[in-house]
């Protein structure tokens, strides 16, 4: 499917959970607070979902290909 995947920079609390479960995909901006690299098009979307819900803040967002924002506990 594909989701896209967005950081609501109010909602971080800059914890690192996602940086450190897929670097490739997750680092710091200049204000500690998370950011979306071009590598996150490289996870497949269980891999998201698990990365999506280990943050603690509930900051990462992930959208279907219709734009709708998923439920990661539904």
């Amino acid at each position: 499917m594909g989701y896209s995947v967005s950081i609501d920079r109010d909602a971080c609390i800059s914890s690192g959970n996602c940086v450190a479960d897929s670097p490739d995909a997750f680092d710091f901006d200049d204000d500690d607070i998370a950011m979306v690299k071009d590598g996150v098009g490289q996870l497949l979307d269980d891999r998201l979902v698990r990365v999506a819900r280990n943050c603690p803040a509930g900051a990462i967002i992930l959208r279907d290909a219709d734009g709708n924002e998923v439920d990661l506990f539904g």
